[in-house]
């Protein structure tokens, strides 16, 4: 093990021994459990670190794949950005084969979404091209 990353976690431990004899209820102010709160998860990240194991700080998941992007748990955040990620079944199809024909499939999938886009394609038949630019067009 990193004897330097001991060291700091030895710190961080004492930082927050220090906290002991402050958490009583008239000193237990928003901003001394907000510090509190700071020690405690620079501990965390510094055991996990000396570890060598990721650490999700997610209660379902806590040894699950760590979120590189957004920290904190994939699964979680993955269920998170796609149950806020907008509802798409409603899109009339009208407005998505109008989007396609005006702007292109690219404009169209950011405005919509894939599937959408690829149900309004399904939906105005196979054989039809006139979403497509007119150099791929079988008819030109």
């Amino acid at each position: 093990m990193n004897p330097t990353m001991l060291q700091d976690l030895r710190e961080a431990l004492a930082a927050l021994h220090r906290y002991e004899k402050r958490l009583t209820p008239g000193e237990a102010t928003e901003q001394l459990l907000r510090e509190l709160d700071q020690g405690l998860a620079l501990a965390r990240r510094l055991v996990t670190a000396a570890a060598n194991r990721p650490v999700t700080g997610c209660r379902a998941h806590p040894d699950g794949p760590v979120d590189g992007e957004a920290g904190g748990c994939l699964l979680c955040n993955t269920r998170r950005r796609a149950a806020a990620a907008p509802r798409t079944e409603d899109v009339p199809m009208e407005d998505v084969l109008a989007a396609l024909n005006e702007h292109g499939p690219e404009e169209a999938a950011r405005r919509y979404g894939p599937r959408p886009v690829a149900r309004a394609l399904a939906l105005a038949g196979r054989n039809t091209t006139s979403t497509l630019p007119p150099h791929l067009r079988e008819d030109t």
